[in-house]
């Protein structure tokens, strides 16, 4: 075992945006339970901390500060949980895991399959945190899921299952019992008030960090699920396209990827704090590249960071020229970051028994500390040139001990290809030796598109306008519903959301719902290249997120292109041809045919004088079809429960064609009865979009 290793604990907040989830809280949240009866769980009993790290601690086992070990928790939540029916349809299931002694819990899914519209959440006993909803867009490739922490020693996991799903699948394997905490009172980390694990440490954002901020948002943590945590770096690539790699120590590595949690900007948001915000996380990764004797391994995130996180993608130097200054930053012993400073040349020299070549250093200004393996070291010109991987002080040793930094020049061509060496995934070419950082969310160039839709099934004729039923029943979602639906966002596109006073404005600004607004090639329409959820107001006005502004495209310069709009259950439309964007936006009218459009007047209903999108793509595949295989009148059946015709669902609802907050399959009002006119009224005929 290496003599660093981080230390990683989430915070989980009601605001919490862990693993990305899709919205939705638990049932009766913020409120007294409606029932009081006690739920089925599973009580694991006290754990032996002594016995737990000496069995997790064997000869071979990676690298780490362990804070807590991997409890086998075996549980089928479907089966054996407990179910209860929800006023106004579907079911809800829970069921609670508890360790005695735990200060935090995490819990890990060997099997997370949800059916549309399901959510799951996790929340403490005392019902203050939860984490979730998590829904099929939360889905890992093997079919696994993890959470991050909860406080306390008992969770409840809650399922909420839509009326007439098909079965999901969750299995619990393990839960990871942490007997440490950020929470406050832990003896074994308060070693100085304020969290502060030694005095001469730096917080990552005091004044002498200034000019380390980019290199700060490219510093990460990650957890797995046997109880030890790393530092990490996200690193730039010579394509500078935002793939998300980032470089760890090998001894850090265990096969659990798809569940290790990547927390981003953990760090006090003061010079002199003790805690910080632990809400931006992602999960899952796969590896790229891994050598042993260079102690390294590249790591590939699931998904890229949104822009809401800040990250940064931290440049490069594989030159081998000794770095004459620089700085290191990490997470020691799970405090907030930190940022040390060296400014004497690094010399060479190789450590432990596989002799790793390694920069060694000396500090100036604080210093090195358990818990932080695969920490960067970055040279005078702020591009990263090695990963810790040894060597810790005091503050008294701190500039008689050194540290040891694996070699990035080392790396670069240390294996004989692709699965061991850092050069094929940073640079294909092997062209680069330098490379600065990479800021995705640096001022970029942008266009702006103001437009104007109507929806079929809420438009009524009489006022020009369309009905805001979801809205006024308080149904519509702050955050955008489309990524949760499959819809694979372009650019910048995807996670958008609102607030409730934006919601709350009345009249023709009343927001109806969400929509998607898509940029495409002008020379190929085909081609997505940006797209952006966005809000359709009853005037038929598409805003941006604040209610009020066009909806922008950061990083797309001025230029011609084809623009598409699509909902959730009607057909989406395009302009016939490529039409000129800039960053002062003028209105593109869609319902007046003002605007041409592909597949021409076939493409949207005529509604009195107003050109609208047809309703009834109830499975938002493109498609408009009665009967036959995907057709859209049997998922209203099903959303009403599939045996009694005439049932009613209340929600927010693809189902729900003319929008008022209901799905009805029979009787005034109905919804199926939207679909066969948008076929011309034949039964057998399918109509689709004209969007290639």
């Amino acid at each position: 075992m290496r003599t660093l290793a981080a230390f990683s604990l989430v915070l989980a907040s009601l605001t919490v945006c862990a693993q990305l989830p899709h919205g939705g809280v638990p049932v009766d949240w913020g409120s007294s339970p409606r029932s009081t009866a006690p739920l089925p769980f599973l009580d694991l009993g006290p754990v032996d901390r002594g016995g737990a790290e000496t069995a997790a601690d064997t000869a071979g086992a990676p690298g780490g500060v362990r804070f807590g070990v991997q409890r086998t928790a075996s549980v089928d939540l479907l089966a054996q949980g407990q179910w209860k029916n929800r006023h106004g349809g579907g079911r809800v299931c829970r069921f609670t895991l508890r360790s005695p002694g735990a200060l935090m819990l995490a819990v890990q899914f060997n099997a997370f399959q949800l059916p549309p519209g399901g959510s799951v959440f996790v929340y403490d006993e005392v019902r203050t945190t939860f984490l979730g909803g998590f829904t099929q867009a939360n889905e890992q490739p093997d079919g696994r899921f993890a959470t991050a922490f909860l406080p306390g020693d008992a969770v409840t996991i809650e399922y909420q299952e839509p009326p007439g799903a098909t079965a999901g699948v969750l299995q619990v394997a393990s839960i990871t019992h942490a007997w440490r905490t950020l929470y406050g009172g832990d003896a074994q980390r308060d070693l100085n008030p304020g969290y502060q694990n030694a005095p001469c440490h730096n917080n990552a954002v005091c004044p002498i960090a200034a000019d380390w901020q980019d290199q700060n948002h490219a510093t990460l943590w990650f957890m797995m699920p046997d109880g030890r945590g790393c530092n990490g770096t996200l690193l730039n690539n010579t394509l500078q396209n935002g793939t998300p790699y980032v470089l760890i120590a090998n001894h850090c590595w265990q096969p659990t990827e798809s569940q290790w949690i990547f927390y981003f900007n953990y760090q006090s948001p003061t010079c002199i704090g003790d805690t910080g915000q632990t809400a931006q996380t992602l999960l899952g990764c796969v590896r790229r590249a891994v050598l042993y004797h260079g102690d390294f391994c590249l790591m590939e995130i699931n998904q890229p960071p949104p822009p809401s996180f800040g990250a940064y993608y931290a440049g490069w130097d594989h030159s081998g020229v000794p770095p004459q200054s620089g700085a290191g930053i990490l997470n020691p012993q799970a405090d907030v970051k930190k940022i040390s400073f060296f400014n004497t040349p690094a010399t060479s020299t190789t450590v432990d028994v596989e002799q790793i070549p390694c920069w060694q250093n000396y500090w100036f200004s604080g210093i090195l500390e358990a818990g932080a393996s695969g920490a960067p070291f970055f040279d005078q010109n702020k591009r990263l040139v090695g990963h810790f991987i040894g060597g810790e002080q005091t503050c008294a040793t701190a500039t008689t001990l050194p540290s040891f930094a694996s070699k990035f020049s080392e790396n670069w061509d240390g294996g004989t290809g692709p699965a061991s060496r850092l050069r094929d995934w940073l640079d294909p070419a092997n062209t680069t030796t330098a490379l600065d950082g990479y800021d995705p969310n640096s001022v970029l160039p942008a266009v702006s598109a103001r437009l104007k839709v109507m929806l079929g099934g809420p438009f009524v004729q009489a006022t020009g306008l369309m009905a805001s039923g979801l809205n006024d029943n308080g149904l519509l979602p702050l955050m955008e519903p489309y990524t949760a639906l499959g819809y694979m966002h372009h650019g910048s596109g995807g996670g958008e959301s609102t607030v409730p006073a934006v919601m709350a404005v009345p009249g023709p600004q009343r927001v109806v719902d969400w929509v998607v607004v898509e940029l495409r090639n002008k020379n190929n329409p085909a081609q997505v290249l940006a797209t952006r959820s966005a809000l359709l107001r009853r005037n038929g006005t598409i805003v941006d997120v604040d209610g009020i502004s066009p909806v922008e495209f950061e990083g797309m310069p001025a230029d011609n292109y084809y623009i598409a709009v699509r909902h959730r259950n009607h057909l989406g439309i395009m302009s016939a041809g490529a039409i000129p964007l800039m960053a002062t936006a003028t209105l593109k009218d869609f319902t007046n045919g003002s605007v041409a459009l592909a597949g021409g007047n076939a493409s949207t209903e005529l509604v009195g004088t107003t050109r609208c999108l047809w309703p009834g793509d109830a499975n938002f595949n493109g498609a408009v079809n009665y009967t036959g295989v995907a057709n859209d009148r049997d998922p209203v059946l099903v959303r009403v429960g599939g045996i009694v015709q005439t049932a009613v669902y209340a929600g927010y609802a693809n189902e729900d064609l003319n929008m008022d907050g209901l799905v009805k399959y029979t009787g005034a009002g109905n919804d199926r009865d939207l679909i066969l006119p948008t076929t011309g009224n034949l039964p057998t005929t399918v109509i689709t979009d004209a969007l290639p």
